[in-house]
Formats: C-alpha cells, structure tokens, sequence
C-alpha cells in the first residue's frame, strides 16, 4: 500500500483541481455578486483568479458542469451575497472568512487542497519505496 501513497495523492490533486475550476468558473455566472468576486479575486485572490479563467473554459465547454458549480456557489455563498454587494472590495475576505454553512466550508476546503495535495504529492513521491535488486543481471 505504502508505494501506492503518491498515485493516490496524485489522483486526490486532480479531482480538486477539477471541482475546483467546475465551482470557480462559475463565479462570472453568478447574478449579481459574481462579478463582484470576480474582481475582487483578480485583485487579491491569484490562485481564485487562476481558478476562474480556466473554470470557465471548462464550464463554457459542458454547460452541465457550469450548472453544477453554479448551484453550489449559490448554494455556499447566498448569505455572504448581500455583504458582497454593499461592499464589494470584501468579496473575498468575505469568501474566506467565517463558514456560513457546510458547502461554504467544502468550498473553502477545496480552494486550499490543490497546494496542499500538490506538496504532499511531491513529498511523497520523493520517498516512495524504491524496487530494490539483491542480485544483479546477466550480462
């Protein structure tokens, strides 16, 4: 199982960064406050920022996924909405702040699993088991 450790990593890296750009490139869509994070994660939010660009290929591609993500934003950020309107250069503090309910908080979980997963991917190939020989070949 131990060699196995980094493949698994490897595959939790690519479903988060995937639900990550299903939910992220969804934010344009959003009625009124998705333009409002929008900016707001252009101007503090890098990885945010990344997560939108490239979600919104993917969600423009499979207009099912953008419905999905869609859902789950509204879902996770309608009470933070209101906040986000009167002022909308604290979309993001707004984001990351304090958990409204439990899809708020998968959506924080998820924005932060990608680095993370990414470092624990790197540790963890980097010490894999190694296939070790006690007898050489024939030459």
């Amino acid at each position: 199982m131990r060699k196995h450790l980094h493949n698994i990593a490897l595959v939790l890296l690519v479903l988060s960064i995937f639900f990550d750009l299903v939910l992220w490139g969804a934010v344009p869509e959003l009625e009124t406050a998705g333009p409002l994070i929008e900016q707001s994660a252009h101007n503090e939010a890098f990885l945010a920022s990344m997560y939108i660009g490239a979600g919104g290929v993917l969600d423009g591609a499979m207009p099912s996924l953008g419905a999905f993500g869609s859902a789950v934003m509204k879902d996770g950020l309608a009470d933070a909405f209101p906040a986000m309107i009167e002022a909308p250069n604290l979309a993001m503090d707004l984001i990351f702040g304090a958990s409204n309910n439990g899809t708020h908080g998968w959506i924080k979980l998820l924005y932060w699993a990608p680095p993370v997963l990414l470092v624990l991917y790197a540790v963890l190939w980097l010490f894999r088991p190694k296939k070790v020989t006690l007898v050489g070949r024939r030459r």
